[in-house]
């Protein structure tokens, strides 16, 4: 794999931060981890299937109480389809510190799973469990992550119009430390998306499809466009191809 190639499994690193994806391809599965090498907290950017086997063969049991925040950039499953099977394993394993998942405004798949496994559970759940909506230019900050929003431009199969109606959806600006982490999301090309990583000190970059795609109806980033928009970054990392499965 280069630099310009969308990696399934990636990673990068500095004196503060350790950034890995465990598992990216779009349509099945996404993940990333941000690995705070002062406090050994992590932060979690979308939550796809296999997300929890993933971070135990990185982790172990660690991910139980040192998941210190997770940010969903929208609804599809590849993003959040791991999101059940996470929290469930947190509660079997006792978790005790409260759990903050980061949304967009309007992301109801998110949202009715957490109200849900918070009302089934409510009576054996050990931590508290929240959402909190984001939009563009809003911001969560716990002790250890700073989290900025920027509103991206995507849309799926809920679209059956020719319009461009944008499903709720964001990319994430972190803060650890003096380190900045810039995630896109799914996105088409945007002003925005070109905002959220400027200068960040390393960007992840969905970049969906090998070539530009033959329809104005723009839902993700080809490769030339993600190298564009991370190449504003000091570095980045290229995530979310199509795997070349037959």
């Amino acid at each position: 794999m280069t630099k310009n190639e969308p990696a399934i499994k990636s990673e990068w690193e500095n004196d503060e931060v350790k950034v890995i994806i465990p598992y990216s391809a779009a349509g099945i599965s996404n993940t990333v981890v941000l690995y705070s090498k002062f406090t050994g907290k992590m932060m979690l950017l979308d939550v796809g299937d296999g997300s929890t086997r993933d971070l135990l063969d990185l982790y172990g049991d660690k991910i139980v109480n040192e998941v210190d925040v997770i940010a969903i950039s929208h609804g599809h499953f590849d993003h959040m389809g791991g999101l059940y099977t996470l929290l469930g394993y947190m509660r079997m394993m006792g978790r005790s510190l409260p759990l903050n998942i980061l949304i967009p405004k309007g992301c109801k798949e998110v949202e009715e799973i957490v109200s849900f496994f918070r009302s089934n559970y409510r009576e054996s759940l050990p931590f508290d469990l929240w959402f909190h909506e984001l939009f563009d230019g809003s911001g969560f900050d716990t002790d250890f992550f700073k989290t900025r929003a920027f509103e991206v431009k995507h849309y799926g199969l809920e679209n059956v119009t020719e319009d461009d109606i944008f499903m709720p959806a964001l990319g994430y600006r972190i803060r650890i430390g003096q380190t900045i982490v810039a995630y896109s999301g799914d996105t088409r090309y945007c002003e925005s998306l070109e905002t959220g990583v400027r200068d960040a000190d390393i960007a992840i970059i969905e970049a969906t499809h090998d070539e530009l795609p033959e329809t104005s109806r723009r839902v993700h980033l080809c490769r030339d466009e993600a190298i564009k928009a991370g190449s504003l970054a000091k570095d980045y990392i290229l995530i979310h191809g199509i795997p070349g499965y037959q």
